[in-house]
């Protein structure tokens, strides 16, 4: 269930609350007894129903997370590992001098703190799988 059939059972509780409400004092008990079932089998569904929304809402939350992670990744590159602070990005990119027949670049990173440069190897096959 989501939301909206939470607050439909939620509104169905609330008629039957009106209803045991206004119930006339000739009703007898086995009427009041059927009235009051069927009030908690609302709550439980509204219950039931909160519980999969809230559920369902956190799924979506931690999916969020991973995506933005993921695109907090792409566009920032990766920590440079000497001062911990700046970001490692592309400076320049050629084919790799031994594997450059595989289809392999050799990319120059550049922290954009400290200044620091090294060179890595980027294979684009291996990048664009899922």
């Amino acid at each position: 269930m989501d939301i909206a059939a939470a607050i439909a059972a939620l509104g169905h509780a609330s008629t039957i609350v009106k209803t045991l409400r206004s119930i006339d004092k000739n009703y007898d008990v086995a009427t009041v007894k059927a009235q009051m079932v069927e009030l908690y089998e609302s709550l439980a569904d509204v219950k039931m129903a909160l519980s999969d929304a809230r559920e369902a809402l956190h799924d979506r939350d931690k999916q969020i997370r991973v995506l933005h992670d993921k695109i907090t990744a792409l566009q920032s590159g990766e920590v440079c590992p000497i001062c911990n602070n700046g970001r490692l990005k592309v400076i320049a990119s050629k084919p790799h001098p031994h594997f450059a027949f595989a289809g392999i670049l050799e990319r120059t990173v550049e922290c954009t703190e400290c200044g620091h440069t090294e060179p890595r190897e980027y294979n684009p096959k291996l990048a664009s799988r899922p």
